[in-house]
């Protein structure tokens, strides 16, 4: 599949979110879901001035994505090893760090630095032929470890330069539209529900879980990706649409805060 026609399917999925539980919607058998307004499919660019929430249609979404989501749950995580405060509700309260929309729509979150096993391996090898050099006595075995950390010396600097120059990869950025995780796009108004599930220890884990208009639920690990509970309960905060955080269903959860 090249760019360009990524870059239409997610347009396309952009704009049926909007569509979906719009009250013009309306549907054609060989285009799908039309607008009733124009007889034709979206080909609004970022928001449509003419959409009507059906606040109807939006509730079926919100009780449906909420019952998939403990449903998703339930299979797929062992609740007598998840804690209440392991277990994130979108409500739950945070400590601000980004403080406004406009700043949360411009992260950008790179892998680490200096990940190669190559370069750690080299560097450890470095400090056990100083320590070798400092402690032989035979001027041979001084000069042989010495050449021998020399040569380890270069190849690090190597690495170091490679590293400097080689882009990271971003896990996970945001704008305007929504946040790109690892490579797959989410736009904001396409979010119904979300948790955050967490466990710790020596292979713990963050899952980001979304229910979303147009795919149903997603769930992401977000284990390396150099972000908060809190910092990312921020950024869902200031991005949802009100129509989604407007009305308190009091639905009930497999884990009450």
């Amino acid at each position: 599949m090249n760019r360009k026609s990524i870059e239409i399917s997610n347009e396309r999925k952009r704009q049926l979110a909007y569509c979906k539980i719009c009250e013009y919607r309306d549907f054609d058998n060989s285009k799908g879901i039309t607008c009733a307004l124009t007889k034709d499919i979206a080909n609004f660019e970022e928001e449509c001035s003419s959409m009507r929430v059906d606040f109807e249609e939006l509730e079926w979404h919100q009780i449906d994505l909420h019952n998939k989501i403990i449903a998703y749950i339930r299979k797929n995580y062992d609740l007598l090893l998840v804690k209440k405060e392991n277990y994130i509700l979108p409500n739950r309260p945070f400590s601000a760090k980004y403080n406004s929309k406009e700043n949360t729509q411009k992260i950008k979150i790179k892998e680490s630095s200096y990940e190669s096993e190559w370069t750690s391996g080299a560097f450890f090898v470095l400090i056990v032929l100083i320590i070798t050099i400092v402690n032989v006595q035979s001027n041979t075995s001084k000069v042989l470890f010495g050449f021998l950390a020399f040569i380890t010396f270069c190849f690090l600097i190597v690495r170091a330069i490679m590293d400097y120059y080689t882009p990271r990869k971003i896990h996970f950025s945001t704008d305007k539209l929504g946040f790109v995780i690892d490579d797959k796009r989410f736009f904001w108004h396409d979010i119904v529900d979300f948790r955050i599930m967490y466990r710790g220890g020596k292979k713990g884990y963050h899952n980001l879980i979304i229910g979303t208009i147009n795919e149903g639920v997603q769930a992401i690990e977000i284990k390396d990706i150099k972000i908060t509970t809190d910092q990312l309960l921020e950024i869902f905060s200031f991005n949802r649409l009100d129509h989604f955080t407007r009305y308190d269903r009091n639905l009930p959860d497999i884990i009450h805060s």
